[in-house]
C-alpha cells in the first residue's frame, strides 16, 4: 500500500446447498508462513455499490453470478502490512465454480459448517464467526 489512507474491500461467504465455498490461498499469501483459506473477495471501486462489487468480483474470480447477498460484517485488517476495512457478505449464487485468479487461489472447497478447516486467514475466521452465530459483527 502506497499511501497511508485505508482501503474498503469485500469479502464474500458463498452458500449453496448449506454448505461454504472456501479457497486455498496459494503460496503467494502465506499466512504466518502456512497457506490458508480464506473468502473471494477485492477491492471496492470508487463509486461502485456493494451488490456491484459482489457481482463484479464473483464474475472475475470464479465466473458466477450473484442471485442475493447481506452485509452481515464489517472488520479491519491490518495483515501484510495493509490497512484494509472489509465488508463481509453472504451471498447465494448461480453458475459452476471455476479457477479464474490461479495466481491467488489453489483451489475452491465446499465445506459443511461442520467441518470447516482450522486454517483460516483473519478475516475469513471473523466473516464465518458472524455468519454460525447469526448476528451483524463489527471488529477492529
Amino acid at each position: 500500500m502506497n499511501d497511508k489512507n485505508p482501503k474498503v474491500c469485500l469479502n464474500v461467504l458463498i452458500i449453496r446447498n448449506n454448505k461454504i465455498l472456501l479457497g486455498l490461498l496459494n503460496k503467494n499469501w502465506l499466512y504466518k508462513g502456512k497457506q490458508v483459506y480464506g473468502f473471494p473477495g477485492r477491492d471496492l471501486l470508487f463509486r461502485e455499490t456493494f451488490e456491484e462489487g459482489v457481482k463484479r468480483d464473483l464474475k472475475d474470480e470464479m465466473d458466477v453470478d450473484v442471485t442475493k447477498h447481506k452485509v452481515i460484517s464489517v472488520n479491519a485488517n491490518y495483515e501484510y502490512g495493509n490497512h484494509y476495512i472489509e465488508i463481509g457478505i453472504v451471498a447465494e449464487i448461480n453458475g459452476e465454480i471455476k479457477l479464474l485468479k490461479p495466481k491467488d487461489w489453489e483451489k475452491w472447497e465446499w465445506f459443511d459448517t461442520e467441518k470447516i478447516p482450522k486454517n483460516l486467514f483473519p478475516s475469513a475466521k471473523s466473516l464465518l464467526k458472524c455468519y454460525l452465530e447469526n448476528k451483524v459483527c463489527v471488529s477492529e
